[in-house]
């Protein structure tokens, strides 16, 4: 079975990872002068990138420290280190030293950290480093300054509403500020986690012993990413070609009730993140545990939900659901 405190550790410390920038990006924002915006903000701007690459890079190191103990403990071999060393073995206690090293949190002796682990040599997908800044750039631009300077605009236009002294005009300049601010941290945010996500994603598709994939939420998810989480694992194709093609599970509530069906799930839509969202991919390498305990609980929530609907209906009953739980939350 998957190491479930493992896995609850990793994405406990991406969601750091990506928390710590996304403050760091809103304290920055104060500084943000919309009188002044294209030089502030290219100014602001400029010292998010340089957070977010830092960030980006601990996430990067965090993935492959996790996938490397995941492994382990899964398959009893792991993968060569990213640095390069060359090394035919380890042993589980090392490897969980570097994820403590990498996590922040202690590592728990365990009776088998004594375990001779094997390391199977591979070559870690490079970092499109241009790419990602791009593409963090455009987010926080869009999320942070646009808004702003759409609205600040309208003194150019707007005779009765966009005089600096006016005082409704000032209230929604602040609002938008505010609202900014907060978007452009999300953003930041999911900026952050790219690296850590990026390497799972990219190594596992060429790591022979993964056989699927599962979404792990965090504590708080939004609807699509619990809908993920309830599907279970995705099959590799490599896994799909052993199986002679997916099957249903017999009993299944999907498979008695055909109206009940959650939405088909690809491995694209594992790889899709919002804003703010601290959900995690993870490589699955037994088909034992394509159902973990988590998309178990979901996968029932879902059929209790969703019963006698199906579509639109039905993906619309699942969001009150689950917008229910977080307003409670």
């Amino acid at each position: 079975m998957a190491d479930v405190r493992l896995i609850e550790s990793y994405w406990r410390t991406q969601a750091r990872i990506g928390l710590r920038l996304a403050q760091l990006v809103l304290l920055r924002w104060s500084r943000v002068n919309p009188l002044s915006l294209e030089e502030s903000g290219r100014a602001w701007l400029a010292v998010s990138l340089d957070a977010i690459r830092a960030e980006r890079s601990a996430s990067r190191d965090a993935g492959a420290a996790f996938y490397r103990l995941h492994r382990a403990i899964e398959t009893g071999a792991t993968l060569a280190p990213t640095t390069g060393q060359d090394m035919s073995h380890t042993t589980l206690g090392a490897l969980r030293s570097e994820w403590s090293h990498h996590s922040g949190e202690p590592p728990i002796p365990e009776s088998d950290d004594g375990n001779r682990i094997e390391v199977d040599d591979f070559d870690w997908p490079d970092e499109p480093e241009a790419d990602f800044d791009r593409a963090a750039v455009v987010s926080l631009a869009s999320q942070g300054i646009a808004p702003v300077r759409d609205l600040m605009s309208q003194t150019d236009t707007d005779t009765e509403r966009g005089r600096l002294d006016d005082a409704g005009f000032l209230a929604d300049l602040e609002d938008q500020m505010r609202n900014a601010g907060t978007r452009a941290a999300q953003a930041a945010d999911r900026e952050a986690q790219r690296g850590g996500r990026d390497i799972l994603d990219r190594a596992s598709q060429v790591d022979t012993l993964v056989r699927g994939w599962a979404r792990q939420t965090d504590g708080n998810p939004c609807h699509f990413c619990a809908m993920l989480a309830s599907r279970g694992a995705i099959y590799s194709s490599r896994a799909r070609a052993e199986l002679g093609g997916r099957k249903k599970p017999k009993g299944s509530a999907d498979a008695r009730n055909p109206r009940n069906k959650r939405p088909p799930v690809t491995l694209a839509d594992l790889s899709k993140y919002h804003n703010g969202c601290h959900c995690q991919m993870i490589p699955v390498y037994d088909r034992n545990d394509f159902m973990s305990p988590q998309a178990r609980d979901y996968a029932r929530q879902w059929a209790e939900v969703t019963k006698g609907l199906s579509g639109d209906n039905a993906r619309r009953a699942w969001r009150k659901h689950i917008e229910s739980q977080r307003l409670s939350a």
